[in-house]
């Protein structure tokens, strides 16, 4: 068992590392179990709130590319997942971040999206106290606002074209 452990972590690095990446399209081939039925191109809509986000990805044996309309989508590296391809894109406007994730075995009903964005939030702050029967008291609030990060996550909508 300790022979085969250095050799099955060297595969899975080599694994991890073999995608290449492009402005309009990235791929990722890692062992798929996807049959022929699925092979195809598919349209995708990530309905985020307030926006969608719109692409093509190609479905081929055990490897998908994925191609956003606007933006940039690479593989996310890591253990290679049996059930799933994981990309990892830009997110327009206040998103940071869209993670999808395109199920192998059936794209069109199972594909995933989440994303973390950007929310302005307001409060009220104390910004003047006074000491008033040996008690620090706030005399004074202003509304104060800042920035928060939040999560949604929604089914990809994904449509076969071919």
């Amino acid at each position: 068992m300790q022979r085969t452990l250095p050799g099955l972590l060297a595969f899975m690095v080599a694994c991890a590392s073999s995608s290449s990446t492009t402005e309009t399209s990235t791929t990722t081939a890692v062992a798929a179990t996807a049959s022929g039925s699925i092979e195809g191109v598919y349209d995708y809509v990530a309905n985020l709130p307030g926006q969608q986000v719109r692409g093509q990805m190609r479905v081929t044996g055990d490897t998908v590319i994925v191609e956003p309309m606007a933006d940039y989508c690479r593989p996310t590296v890591g253990v290679p997942d049996p059930l799933a391809f994981h990309y990892s894109c830009n997110g327009p406007g206040s998103f940071e971040s869209i993670q999808l994730r395109i199920d192998r075995r059936n794209p069109a009903q199972l594909s995933k999206w989440s994303a973390r964005y950007r929310v302005q939030r307001q409060r009220e702050v104390c910004v003047r106290y006074e000491t008033r029967g040996g008690q620090q008291v706030c005399v004074q609030t202003q509304r104060e606002t800042y920035e928060t990060i939040e999560s949604r996550s929604g089914t990809l909508q994904v449509r076969r074209v071919q």
